[in-house]
C-alpha cells in the first residue's frame, strides 16, 4: 500500500518515473530489508552510524546487528525488534529504491516528510500508513461526512489486497448526490438501512479486478469481467453483512446487477477510488436507499 502511496508522490515530484515505480514494486517482492536501513528509518541509528557499521562489515566477519551492539549504537533488544521488521512493506520499498539507485535514504526521508506535510498527516497517521493497517488508513482518505462508510470500504480494500493485489491502496474519496459510473457492477443489501454498493471502472481497474478474481486475463470490460467483479462484490457484501449481524443489524444480499455507463443520483453517495497497480477502480456505496 505504502509502495504506491509514496511511489506515486515520488513520481509526481519528479524523483522517479512510472516505469521505475513499477519496476521497484516488482523487485520489492524479493527484497529482504537491510537492518541498517530499518534502524535509520526507525530513528535508532543515524545515517553516519549505519555507514560506519557497513564499512566495518567489509573487514569483519560479523553481522550488522552484532557490530552495532559492540559499538554501543544498539542494544540486543533493539536488534531483535529490528529483525522482526524486515518484512515491513515501507522498508522493503525503501530498500528497493536505494538498491536500484533510484533515490537515496536521505531523499526518501525528506520526501516522506514532504508527503506528510502536504497531506496534513500527523506522525501517528503517517505511521499507520507505513504499517499498512487498513482500518487506520481508510479514514484518512474518506471525505468529511462519510465516516459511516469506514467499515465497508475497509472490507472492500482488504478483500482486494488479499485476492487481487497486496499493494492496492485508497485514494481520496468524494461524497455527493450524483455520480458518473462507468460499466458499474452493483448490489443491494436490504435491511433497516438499504445499502447499495458497487464497483465502476476508473482507469482500467475493472478489468484488473475481474482478471485477479477469476484468475483469467481480461483486456476489455465485457460480461465475463462484470460477472467476476460481481462475484467479488458478493464476497465483500457477505463479509460486511456478517459483521453487521454481529451488531444486531440484519442485511439480505440481492443478486449483483451489471450495467452500462450511467449518471446516478441519490443521497450521500461515496465514490472511493482504489489504486491497483497502474489502474484505478471506483468503489461506490450509499446506505440511503441506494441510487437511481
Amino acid at each position: 500500500m505504502i509502495s504506491y502511496l509514496l511511489g506515486n508522490y515520488l513520481v509526481e515530484e519528479g524523483f522517479m518515473t512510472k516505469e521505475q515505480l513499477e519496476h521497484a514494486v516488482s523487485v520489492q517482492e524479493q527484497i529482504r530489508v537491510k537492518l541498517g536501513l530499518i534502524a535509520v528509518s526507525e530513528g535508532m541509528l543515524t545515517i553516519d552510524q549505519a555507514d560506519t557499521i557497513n564499512r566495518l562489515q567489509q573487514t569483519m566477519d560479523k553481522r550488522f546487528g552484532d557490530i552495532a551492539v559492540e559499538k554501543g549504537y544498539l542494544t540486543e533488544a533493539q536488534v531483535g525488534s529490528l529483525l522482526k521488521m524486515q518484512g515491513n512493506e515501507f522498508l522493503t520499498f525503501a530498500q528497493t529504491l536505494v538498491d536500484e539507485g533510484i533515490v537515496t535514504m536521505d531523499k526518501i526521508q525528506l520526501v516522506l516528510r514532504s508527503y506528510q506535510v502536504e497531506n496534513g498527516f500527523t506522525n501517528t497517521e503517517l505511521e499507520a500508513i507505513k504499517s499498512g493497517e487498513i482500518e487506520k488508513i481508510v479514514p484518512l482518505f474518506l471525505p468529511k461526512g462519510a465516516e459511516e462508510y469506514e467499515d465497508i470500504v475497509a472490507v472492500a480494500l482488504k478483500m482486494i489486497v488479499r485476492c487481487i493485489d497486496r499493494h492496492a491502496y485508497p485514494m481520496y474519496g468524494t461524497l455527493g448526490d450524483k455520480a458518473d459510473l462507468v460499466k458499474p457492477v452493483s448490489q443491494t443489501l436490504e435491511g433497516a438501512e438499504n445499502w447499495r454498493v458497487g464497483f465502476a471502472d476508473g482507469e482500467g481497474g475493472l478489468c484488473r479486478l475481474g482478471s485477479g478474481f477469476a484468475k483469467e486475463e481480461f483486456t476489455v470490460v465485457d460480461e465475463d469481467v462484470q460477472d467476476a467483479v460481481g462475484e467479488l462484490l458478493n464476497c465483500i457484501s457477505g463479509v460486511f453483512a456478517t459483521a453487521q449481524s454481529n451488531k444486531g443489524v440484519t442485511l439480505e444480499l440481492m443478486p449483483p446487477e451489471m450495467g452500462d455507463d450511467a449518471s446516478v443520483s441519490g443521497k450521500d453517495i461515496l465514490v472511493m477510488p482504489l489504486g491497483i497497480g497502474n489502474t484505478t477502480v471506483n468503489f461506490v456505496v450509499t446506505n440511503k436507499n441506494g441510487w437511481r
